[in-house]
């Protein structure tokens, strides 16, 4: 269940419609009351319940009628008070909204130039990453960490998945993360998952040169409310990520994953491709055995 709830949305909704009445923008109306753009974005899409300060500040800012004021609020006072889901495995502030809009996502496009994709990695790649990576990851919140990475994987199976397109650039089929063993099984679970009618994986040949603009991971998230909910991009590094929710931006993102999958291999050649390191990595792992 993702970190929203009936109320939240409703209210969220009428505060998008409200503030597009004026003709403001996110940031515009976040940079009036001291606050960002994510979290106007996570206000009007329910994913953050707003205080009786906050509500009437922004409400004060949009102009609201006082009649449509008192119904906001009522809203506001229904929706249930609980911990976020997500906040008890301490992830980053910036991570956490993301997580949640992705329970909500009904497909997700990503690509990752370097890694395997965080919702395809077996938890013994996960912990490599998260190992190994102490300036962003504490060594206390390692497990925690791959927990949660665990449990977003969860949003791929049961009854309703999301369907997942991944591209996945072939240096990422190089970098031997966790050693031989560790890496060998994380390519049997990529062509496991592969072979999913909902789960598609594409990977960009190394001799490929032409997406050298892309300079970095991305992934958008598309939702099943179009109108209401626009699709959601976002990128991440070393030193924390970004939600990016500005229509025209990800709408760039949209077509940019769109070009990476006309750029990489077809899935059953992707998947020969996956198979092919796969015995070369079998073959290392009984030469030096």
């Amino acid at each position: 269940m993702a970190e929203t709830s009936a109320q939240l949305r409703r209210l969220g909704t009428e505060l998008r419609r409200l503030r597009e009445a004026t003709g403001r923008t996110q940031t515009d109306v976040g940079e009036a009351l001291g606050r960002t753009k994510t979290t106007i974005l996570n206000w009007e899409r329910g994913k953050t319940k707003l205080s009786k300060s906050d509500l009437v500040c922004l409400l004060a800012e949009l102009r609201a009628p006082a009649e449509l004021r008192k119904g906001l609020e009522k809203l506001r006072q229904e929706a249930p008070r609980r911990a976020p889901q997500w906040a008890t495995y301490g992830l980053p502030d910036w991570l956490r909204p993301l997580v949640s809009f992705e329970q909500d996502a009904v497909a997700i496009q990503t690509f990752e130039p370097v890694l395997i994709p965080g919702l395809l990695q077996t938890e013994e790649y996960a912990h490599a990453i998260h190992s190994g990576g102490k300036h962003k990851v504490a060594p206390e919140f390692v497990e925690k960490w791959v927990a949660a990475r665990m449990k977003r994987q969860q949003r791929l199976s049961g009854p309703a998945p999301a369907t997942l397109h991944a591209v996945i650039a072939e240096a990422a089929l190089r970098l031997e993360v966790g050693g031989r063993a560790v890496f060998a099984r994380q390519l049997e679970s990529l062509l496991e998952v592969g072979s999913r009618d909902h789960i598609t994986v594409q990977v960009l040949a190394a001799r490929e040169t032409g997406y050298g603009g892309v300079a970095s991971n991305f992934h958008v998230l598309h939702f099943a409310e179009v109108d209401e909910y626009p699709p959601l991009a976002c990128f991440d590094g070393p030193l924390g990520g970004y939600i990016v929710s500005d229509e025209g931006d990800v709408a760039t993102m949209v077509r940019m994953f769109g070009d990476l999958c006309q750029l990489a291999l077809s899935e059953q050649d992707s998947a020969e491709l996956l198979a092919n390191t796969l015995k070369r990595y079998r073959r290392k792992a009984t030469t030096h055995a």
